[in-house]
């Protein structure tokens, strides 16, 4: 998987239409969003296989499976090639992170273009996540 030419437009954009959306299992959560914005700036949805399979929380987590949020995005990046970075502090502009969001489950975000916060679609809207709340992060192309 290769960024576009432009990637750092269209994750601007993304960035710029993402906040006036509203959380909906299936629909839109940090899942969607972060896949949405990988796909924006290389043209590969990774959530292909999964987009519009599910509708609940329930759903999702029978989906994710027991391992959890953190062990399904890391099959997802490895299935598409996306390398884990060591430190996630190391993560650059556009790439994914597993974030403490105070949740049992965490949540998945793209690092913003300052490459020190994360956002991330949680129920109460979009959030920025600071750097100390990184757990993992994936290279995206």
């Amino acid at each position: 998987m290769k960024r576009i030419a432009n990637w750092q437009a269209a994750l601007a954009e993304w960035q710029r239409t993402t906040p006036t959306r509203s959380f909906e299992w299936g629909k839109f959560d940090c899942a969607l969003a972060s896949c949405d914005a990988v796909l924006a700036m290389t043209g590969v949805d990774p959530a292909a296989d999964f987009r519009g399979t599910y509708s609940t929380e329930a759903e999702a987590l029978t989906i994710l499976g027991a391992e959890g949020l953190g062990a399904f995005a890391a099959g997802i990046a490895e299935k598409f090639g996306m390398a884990e970075v060591q430190f996630p502090t190391f993560a650059h502009r556009g790439d994914i992170v597993l974030v403490d969001n105070g949740d049992p489950g965490n949540a998945l975000g793209i690092v913003d273009l300052s490459g020190r916060f994360a956002w991330c679609v949680l129920e109460r809207g979009m959030v920025r996540m600071p750097m100390k709340n990184w757990l993992r992060a994936w290279r995206v192309g």
